[in-house]
């Protein structure tokens, strides 16, 4: 194994006390708004669910959310918390095939130095394993600076971990007949990847080992343009991200990131369809020698307010995107991603709470198997009313 790079995560903590003590600063504010003012000041209907592209290595990227296009009005803020639970299974159907040939249904063991020898020799393009359970935190803050521009910072966390959910998607793949793409030749709540196409330096990480740590902050802005269309509020977003992160401890890529999202929003009385269309160009994967691609993407929300529930939001999010090693592989990985996400909302005392689920469809084999998801949201408005 020595001739083999590794690719270490070592086990840092993050310090999640910093998110409590703002969130508990937050509360302290005489200004914080109604609960039933969601993150958009009098609209009721609010805000689809803070999320991202998580599928390895994307959410190492500047990514961006999906976002209305109404301002929050000069002189006032938001803060938004996002939490996420993803499980990431992606093998090709030759690696695949490779654990059925050197194990059995019932004597699952983890990838050793023989296995990654073995997978890297597969034929270009076919040689990756990605197995793994991570947490993501997001915490961004917008201030309105103009009637019409807010400015943003977005600060994420990570932690590798092991698959506390990997048992219940072996059930789940069991009970509905779906195949389980190689789950049963491998321990459950294991945390290994082994990647070696195009790069100068293939991915390998075999030792389970947790990592935490912060990755790279974000700069964001958020354009609305003040005339509507036919119904139609639009926007113009765009962020940088600049490599301050580990590119050793997998936190970052260790490149500058740029990019631009265009924002379609329309308003009915209790429904809302949110319509976001985002191109970023990232920069090289340095701990691995990979050039990432231009990645676009394409984030529909639709939201509906109840009407006996006014508090209470129902909201279906779809996202379609590349996989940022498409250009490197002939397989699953060159297919579009195609996630659907159901979420629930609530306006509380306390600020908006989300709680989401996201699933991968059409194709299972490029994108995590299963994300849980939970927001927290308020905005705080000036004494006057702000938006002049």
């Amino acid at each position: 194994m020595s001739s083999i790079p590794r690719a270490p995560i070592p086990g840092t903590r993050i310090p999640f006390v910093l998110g409590l003590l703002l969130l508990a600063l937050t509360f302290s504010s005489r200004e914080a708004a109604a609960g039933d003012r969601g993150v958009l000041g009098s609209d009721p209907i609010g805000v689809p669910l803070r999320m991202r592209d998580y599928t390895f290595p994307s959410f190492l990227v500047l990514g961006f959310a999906p976002m209305p296009s109404a301002p929050l009005g000069k002189g006032n803020y938001a803060f938004e918390l996002h939490g996420s639970i993803i499980n990431d299974y992606q093998v090709s159907a030759e690696v695949e095939e490779y654990l059925a040939e050197t194990r059995g249904e019932n004597a699952p063991r983890p990838l050793d130095g023989a296995d990654v020898e073995a997978i890297l020799a597969l034929p270009d393009g076919q040689a990756f394993f990605i197995d793994g359970e991570f947490d993501f935190a997001d915490f961004a803050f917008f201030y309105g600076v103009t009637p019409n521009l807010d400015l943003g910072l977005a600060i994420s966390a990570i932690s590798y971990t092991g698959g506390r959910l990997d048992d219940t998607i072996f059930d789940f793949h069991d009970k509905f007949g779906y195949g389980q793409q190689g789950r049963n030749y491998v321990p459950e709540d294991g945390f290994q990847i082994v990647f070696g196409a195009g790069g100068e330096t293939p991915i390998v990480v075999l030792d389970n080992a947790s990592g935490r740590g912060f990755g790279d902050p974000s700069l964001l802005f958020r354009y609305s343009f003040p005339q509507r269309s036919n119904g139609w509020q639009y926007g113009l977003s765009g962020g940088i991200k600049p490599p301050v992160a580990s590119s050793e401890r997998f936190m970052s890529t260790g490149s500058w990131d740029y990019g631009l999202q265009l924002v379609a929003d329309r308003r009915f009385e209790r429904n809302a369809l949110i319509i976001n269309l985002s191109v970023v160009k990232p920069g090289d994967f340095d701990e691995v020698g990979i050039e990432l691609p231009v990645l676009p993407a394409l984030h529909l929300s639709w939201i509906h307010l109840f009407k006996r529930m006014p508090r209470t939001r129902l909201i279906l999010q779809a996202l379609v995107a590349e996989h940022p090693f498409r250009e490197l592989v002939d397989s699953d990985l060159s297919e579009l991603e195609t996630q659907l996400t159901l979420a629930m909302k609530w306006n509380t005392p306390l600020g908006v709470i989300g709680l989401g689920l996201t699933e991968n469809v059409f194709n299972m084999d490029n994108t995590p198997d299963i994300g849980l998801h939970f927001s927290w949201g308020l905005l705080v408005q000036r004494k006057d009313g702000g938006g002049d």
